[in-house]
C-alpha cells in the first residue's frame, strides 16, 4: 500500500490484519466488505475489523436507534441481524471517534452498512435513511412486511408502527421494551398515541384497528366500551323487574360478572323473538333467584351462577349490547365467539361457568379462601389460551402461535399424520389481496382428522387448501375433552372475526 492510500484508523499501526479469520463476527457480506475497502482503497482485513468493533459499541445497536431516532426494520438475517433504515448520520461520528476510524474508515464503514442493507431491501420501495445492521436475535421476522405496510398506509413513525405491530407478536409491552432494549414506559407512551390515532381517522382505523364493527382498542372484559360495542349499565341479575323494564327487544348480546371476581362468568347471544329481554331478562334471573328444576331450565348457566352467589356471596350484574349487526345470526354468535376469546386471551380462563362448567362443586375451605380457589380453578379448568402472535394473517403457518402443517390442496389429504386430534383450516388458493385479506372457508376441530379430510374433500373439491394443527394437553375425560375443543373453536373463529370482519365462510 502506497502513502497516498487511506487507512481504516487514525492510527496507523492499528491498521493490521488479524491472526484467525478477519471476518468472523463482521455483520456485513464479504463481498460487501471487499468491494468497500477497494473503493475507499483501504484494506479489507482493517476495515472487516472496524466493522467488529463498530458491532460491539453501545453507539450503532438497537436501544441507540430506536431511542433516538426513528428507524424503520427492512429485514432480519437467521444470524440475529436486523436490518433497518434511519436518518442517524450522528452514530456514525460517535461511532467513528469511539474506536479512532479515520474520515475515510468511518465512510467506508457507514458505506458497507447501507450497502447491506440496501441489498436486503433488494427492489421493495421503502423509505429513505442511511442502513443501519444490528443485533436483534428476538425481532420477529414476520412482523417487518406488517411495520412496512402500517408505514406506507398511515402516519404514524416508524418506531410507533413497529411497537404496534410488536403488540400483535408478542405479550406485552415488557416484551417489546426488551427486544428493542427501551424503556416499557416509552413503549406505553407509543402505543397510546397509536389508539388516539386509531380514534381519530377512520382511514387509520381500518388499517391499524380490525374491520367489522369491532374493535381492538378496548379488550377489558368488564369495560362499557369492551371491544367497541356500546353495552349497557351493568344491572343485578336479581333485579328482574328492573331487567325487563329496561331491556331491548332485540337480538344481542350479554355478559355476566361476579361483583367480587375478575373476568366474566358467562358470555351469551340471544336471536329469540323476546331479544335479550328475554333471554337475560326473564330467562336467566328466574333461575337464578329460584331454585326449582323448570325454573332453572330455562337458561343453562342459572344454576351454576347460583351454586357461585349461594357459596361465596356478592351478586351476579349483567350487560348487554344490540349492535345493528347482531339480527344476522352468523354474525352474531361469530360475535359471541370473539368476545369468549377476547376474554380468554385477556384473563387466561374461559368465563367461569362457560360451556356448563361447575367450579363451585370444586371448592372448599373459608370465605376469603373461596374467591381465590374458584378463579384457580377456572384457569385450570381452561384449555390452554395460546399466543394471539400473529392473528392477522389467518393463513400464516403459525397463526394464533399455533404449529399449523404447510398447506397443500385437499387432493393431497393423505400426505399428513392423522393420528391425534387435530383443529383444521381450509381457504380457497386463488384469494386475491395481501395476507390481511385473506378469509378462511372454515375452521373446526375432530378427533378423527383422515375421516373429516376425506369428506371435505367431497364437498369442496381438489382446489381448496388446508391446514391442521396437532392439538396437545386435551384432557383424557371425554366431557372436559368436548369442552377444550369447543374452546379451540372460539379462538379460531374469534381470532378470523377480528381480523377479517367476517366468519368463515361455511361457519354458523
Amino acid at each position: 500500500m502506497s502513502e497516498k492510500e487511506c487507512h481504516v484508523y487514525l492510527n496507523h499501526e492499528s491498521n493490521t490484519s488479524y491472526v484467525g479469520d478477519p471476518f468472523a463476527g463482521v455483520p456485513i457480506s464479504r463481498e460487501i466488505v471487499e468491494s468497500v475497502a477497494a473503493q475507499y482503497h483501504v484494506e479489507t482485513d482493517s476495515l472487516a475489523r472496524a466493522l467488529r468493533e463498530v458491532r460491539s459499541t453501545s453507539v450503532v445497536n438497537v436501544e441507540t436507534l430506536f431511542t433516538g431516532f426513528d428507524p424503520l426494520p427492512v429485514g432480519r438475517s437467521d444470524d440475529g441481524l436486523l436490518y433497518v433504515l434511519a436518518e442517524a448520520d450522528g452514530c456514525w461520528d460517535a461511532a467513528a471517534e469511539r474506536i479512532g476510524l479515520s474520515e475515510d474508515g468511518h465512510a467506508a464503514a457507514a458505506t458497507a452498512h447501507d450497502r447491506q442493507v440496501r441489498a436486503v431491501v433488494g427492489d421493495r420501495e421503502v423509505g429513505g435513511g442511511n442502513g443501519f445492521v444490528v443485533s436483534c436475535s428476538e425481532f420477529p421476522t414476520d412482523a417487518i412486511d406488517d411495520i412496512i405496510t402500517v408505514v406506507e398506509r398511515t402516519r404514524l413513525t416508524n418506531r410507533q408502527a413497529t411497537t404496534w405491530i410488536l403488540s400483535q407478536y408478542v405479550p406485552g409491552s415488557d416484551a417489546i421494551a426488551r427486544i428493542l432494549s427501551i424503556p416499557e414506559s416509552l413503549v406505553q407512551s407509543e402505543l397510546a398515541t397509536v389508539d388516539r390515532t386509531t380514534r381519530q381517522s377512520l382511514e387509520q382505523t381500518r388499517t391499524l384497528d380490525v374491520p367489522g364493527p369491532l374493535t381492538r382498542l378496548n379488550p377489558e372484559p368488564q369495560s362499557i366500551k369492551w371491544m367497541g360495542l356500546k353495552w349497557s349499565r351493568w344491572f343485578n341479575l336479581r333485579d328482574w323487574q328492573t331487567l325487563r323494564d329496561e331491556l331491548p327487544r332485540r337480538p344481542g348480546l350479554y355478559r355476566v360478572r361476579h361483583t367480587e371476581l375478575p373476568g366474566l362468568m358467562y358470555v351469551g347471544e340471544s336471536g329469540s323473538e323476546g331479544g335479550v329481554r328475554q333471554r337475560v331478562g326473564i330467562d336467566l334471573p328466574a333461575g337464578l333467584i329460584e331454585s326449582t328444576p323448570q325454573t332453572g331450565d330455562r337458561h343453562g348457566a342459572a344454576r351454576l351462577l347460583r351454586q357461585i352467589t349461594e357459596i361465596v356471596g356478592g351478586e351476579m350484574e349483567v350487560s348487554v349490547t344490540t349492535p345493528p349487526i347482531s339480527s344476522e345470526q352468523r354474525h352474531r354468535r361469530a360475535i359471541e365467539a370473539t368476545l369468549l376469546a377476547i376474554c380468554r386471551r385477556e384473563t387466561g380462563w374461559t368465563p367461569m361457568v362457560q360451556l356448563n362448567r361447575e367450579p363451585a362443586e370444586h371448592v372448599g375451605g373459608s370465605h376469603g379462601e373461596l374467591l381465590h380457589e374458584l378463579r384457580d380453578i377456572a384457569e385450570r379448568s381452561s384449555f390452554t389460551v395460546p399466543s394471539w402472535r400473529p392473528w392477522r394473517d389467518v393463513t400464516a403457518s403459525d397463526w394464533l402461535g399455533l404449529n399449523w402443517t404447510e398447506s397443500r390442496p385437499l387432493s393431497e389429504r393423505n400426505m399428513i399424520d392423522s393420528s391425534g386430534v387435530h383443529a383444521f383450516r381450509l381457504w380457497r388458493k386463488d384469494q386475491a389481496g395481501e395476507q390481511w385479506d385473506r378469509t378462511l372457508e372454515e375452521v373446526g376441530t375432530t378427533g378423527s382428522i383422515e375421516g373429516r379430510l376425506f369428506t371435505l374433500h367431497n364437498q369442496y373439491g381438489d382446489e381448496v387448501r388446508f391446514s391442521v394443527v396437532n392439538l396437545n394437553g386435551l384432557s383424557t375425560d371425554t366431557r372436559r375433552r368436548s369442552r377444550e375443543l369447543s374452546e379451540v373453536r372460539y379462538d379460531l373463529i374469534g381470532a378470523h372475526y377480528l381480523a377479517t370482519g367476517a366468519p368463515p365462510e361455511a361457519q354458523f
